[in-house]
């Protein structure tokens, strides 16, 4: 991805999709860091995750940081500056579902494991990273599309 891409401080990533990330890398460390079938595979879905994490908070959480003023109904000239970065996500789109087949699969290893261990704690957090990715999947990557196509329609682009 082309790290040319950035937007205005003033376009920050809202604090809950960060946090999602960081409770998630939270938990991969701490997971990872068992001796067992159950870290093997925790330490195996954070080598996919963690890189992922990184793409998503870089070009397609701070598209978000338009909603505030989006949702007052204020679009100004200054958030074409958006434009390129949803560009970009939209050109790595098809990379970033294939991560996200990766992970599932990952995921899945992960709750095989934490079933065969009976580690109820691993069962919970491949629950929940199961959820976190089917939100992203089916919320927010669908939901950066639309901020472009809002901007570009209300500033005639």
């Amino acid at each position: 991805m082309n790290s040319d891409h950035s937007l205005p401080r003033r376009f920050k990533t809202p604090e809950g999709l960060r946090l999602g990330h960081d409770d998630a890398r939270a938990e991969l460390v701490r997971v990872s860091s068992m001796d067992s079938f159950v870290g093997e595979a925790a330490r195996f879905l954070a080598r996919i995750c963690l890189p992922h994490f990184e793409h998503e908070e870089k070009f397609v959480f701070p598209v978000f940081g338009l909603l505030p003023e989006l949702a007052l109904g204020r679009v100004r000239p200054e958030m074409a500056e958006a434009l390129p970065l949803i560009a970009s996500f939209g050109s790595w789109h098809e990379t970033f579902d294939s991560q996200h087949q990766s992970i599932g699969a990952a995921v899945h290893a992960l709750l095989t494991a934490g079933y065969k261990e009976n580690n109820r704690e691993a069962i919970e957090f491949g629950y929940c990273l199961r959820a976190h990715e089917r939100m992203e999947h089916q919320v927010i990557f669908p939901t950066v599309f639309l901020i472009g196509k809002y901007v570009q329609e209300k500033l005639g682009l």
